[in-house]
């Protein structure tokens, strides 16, 4: 793999020729894990009714009657495109996704669009299975690139970097040729979204956008190559191409399969941005070892990574159900308080709960900028907490131990979480059942995608919390 126009293409082409027994057990539950985050995502956000006024705005623009594709929560049939938007839309409202390296989310993508294209097309489980791999592939791949331009201009990396996933899953779903892929690949890489970080910040609607919108865009671009509308094969490194924003070199020295990047896929614990981690961790450790009441605080000092500050101080004291996510005040808050920081610690009732607003009073940040900046930082963060007796208490926590490889037990504990409400037990049982085995070539996930369709949602909120 040399220059950047042949780069994706190599990429391709070792799974237009892969072999689904070729796929290791490893890589393979990291499928099946996949899977079950972004099912019990799904069912968490389908009840709660997250981005209903989107949602309307979706539908109403797209009404349902021109495919076979579902909307959780939604008894209709729509477009793959359609399904595949919303569903990415009100899922992207939760923060609770997979990671890879350069910070893209594939799940969101991968599996929103696959799902709508299995129900609109039908597919056997091997080849499904190869398509997501070789999504969550080039996803992170093309964000390894991206990494250092995408943080200096500000833009949100996921959003940018989703379309080129879903075409890669989708286009090796849908059969497409390599010169098809390859167009198609062109015309998503040709429009991709800018996805300002600021629209997380303020906390407004459009940051749910980031999700759907990628969605959307890279099943429109498999859709137009299978009809053979064109692309620049040499969108990544041609003449006055994305060449400059495409330009690191991450990933490239790293050979295909060994391993593949969802191999090293990182599930998010908590339903809030990364940058909040360290600090929460810290948090529940010292309020563990030391049984901490919160009522007997006095102060909270969290001095913390450059990019979670600034983040933080960027959404201050006033916040919404979307921009909380970046908030170290809440999450700290919530943290001591709770012991715990569940899903359920960002709808709209709970953040304006007096409880958590009164501790967030008495929390105050620090940059450590010794910690660093950019890829070379350390994500870290020191809390010091003094209690009113005059004790003093303190705990640091860094990037390595602020990443949880889940175990399967931690697994199933937060599909529990996430599906408690939504699902009876028994269909809960069913769902992560359906999604934990993706090895049998006669499997049909036609009933899981049917348990999503007819959860009922508790409330409308109009609001995504």
């Amino acid at each position: 793999m040399n220059s950047n126009t042949d780069y994706y293409r190599d990429i391709a082409e070792h799974f237009m020729h892969l072999s689904f027994e070729e796929l290791t057990d490893v890589t393979l539950q990291q499928v099946e894990r996949s899977l079950i985050n972004y099912a019990g995502a799904s069912a968490f956000t389908a009840y709660e009714g997250c981005c209903d006024a989107m949602l309307d705005l979706i539908k109403n623009l797209n009404p349902a009657g021109s495919g076979k594709a579902g909307i959780w929560a939604d008894s209709g049939s729509y477009s793959p495109l359609t399904a595949a938007f919303a569903n990415a839309v009100r899922l992207s409202s939760l923060e609770h996704n997979d990671s890879t390296r350069g910070s893209a989310h594939p799940g969101i993508y991968v599996w929103s669009a696959i799902l709508a294209t299995y129900e609109q097309y039908g597919a056997s489980i091997p080849d499904l299975v190869r398509a997501v791999v070789f999504g969550y592939e080039a996803s992170t791949r093309m964000a390894l690139l991206a990494i250092e331009k995408v943080r200096e201009l500000g833009l949100h990396p996921p959003g940018f970097v989703g379309a080129l996933a879903v075409t890669s899953a989708a286009g090796l779903l849908r059969g497409l040729d390599m010169d098809q892929l390859l167009n198609a690949f062109g015309i998503a890489a040709s429009l991709l979204p800018v996805c300002p970080f600021v629209s997380f910040v303020e906390g407004s609607d459009s940051k749910d956008l980031y999700g759907g919108w990628g969605a959307y865009l890279g099943l429109f671009a498999v859709e137009a190559a299978s009809r053979g509308l064109t692309g620049p094969h040499t969108v990544l490194g041609g003449m006055k191409s994305l060449d400059s924003i495409f330009s690191g070199r991450e990933g490239k020295d790293i050979p295909l399969g060994q391993p593949y990047f969802i191999d090293q896929l990182n599930i998010k614990e908590y339903a809030a941005c990364f940058a909040v981690n360290p600090a929460v961790k810290t948090a529940l450790a010292l309020r563990q070892a030391h049984s901490i009441d919160y009522r007997d605080i006095e102060s909270v000092l969290v001095d913390v990574y450059p990019y979670a500050y600034d983040l933080n101080e960027g959404v201050g004291r006033s916040y919404n159900t979307t921009s909380v996510r970046l908030s170290l005040y809440y999450t700290v808050a919530y943290a001591l308080i709770e012991g715990a920081l569940p899903p359920r610690a960002f709808l709209e009732d709970t953040i304006r709960d007096p409880k958590y607003r009164e501790l967030q009073d008495r929390i105050s940040t620090r940059r450590h900028d010794a910690y660093g900046e950019g890829p070379a930082g350390v994500r870290g963060c020191i809390l010091e907490i003094r209690l009113k007796d005059g004790t003093a208490l303190c705990g640091e926590t860094d990037a390595a131990q602020s990443k949880c490889m889940m175990t399967d037990e931690l697994m199933r504990e937060k599909f529990d979480q996430l599906t408690a409400g939504a699902l009876s037990p028994d269909l809960a049982a069913k769902l992560y059942a359906l999604a934990s085995d993706l090895r049998e070539e006669d499997r049909d996930l036609a009933e899981l995608t049917q348990i999503l369709r007819e959860i009922r949602p508790v409330k409308k909120i109009g609001s995504c919390p």
